[in-house]
């Protein structure tokens, strides 16, 4: 008896797969491999979307740099928009004005600049006024379907170095 059950089972043994045990693997299969494509895929759009943002933020913190060390009368010369394309690149060294305009990943952004004169009262020096203007510095970035999405903000307050 024990045998024949070894023949039948080596027997079997040496036919291979079957047609249905063949799908049932490649479905299995193609079900793995697609999950990992998404997965894959998933990962590169969060690289490049935070990529992005770090691009962002550095184009923001850029331009309050550079408005910080101009004179605060000629600050509200620099007020605008740039549009994606258009941005301007940090000054080159011994420059005055920035004239480079910054390529590749950089064309994606836009970065819009506003100046707003804001005093600013110090209530624990008996209300003591100071004359200042807020910068706001605003980097956005379009999405696939036209949007513009804000990926960076910063808010600064300068205080007008001749009033005090």
């Amino acid at each position: 008896m024990i045998s024949k059950l070894r023949t039948i089972s080596f027997a079997r043994a040496n036919q291979g797969f079957t047609l249905v045990e063949s799908l049932v693997a490649i479905v299995i299969v193609t079900m793995v491999a697609s999950a990992g494509a998404v997965g894959v895929s998933l990962s590169v759009a969060a690289q490049e979307d935070a990529r992005l943002a770090q691009l962002a933020m550095q184009a923001a913190q850029q331009q309050v740099s550079f408005l910080m060390e101009k004179p605060f009368a000629s600050m509200v010369d620099y007020a605008g928009t740039e549009e994606p394309g258009q941005l301007k690149a940090p000054l080159d060294a011994g420059a005055v004005e920035r004239t480079k305009v910054l390529a590749g990943e950089w064309a994606k952004l836009k970065r819009i600049t506003t100046l707003t004169s804001e005093p600013t009262t110090f209530t624990q020096y008996n209300n003591f006024v100071v004359d200042g203007m807020r910068i706001d510095v605003q980097v956005q970035v379009q999405t696939p379907d036209g949007n513009m999405t804000t990926y960076a903000t910063i808010r600064r307050h300068r205080t007008n170095e001749d009033s005090l």
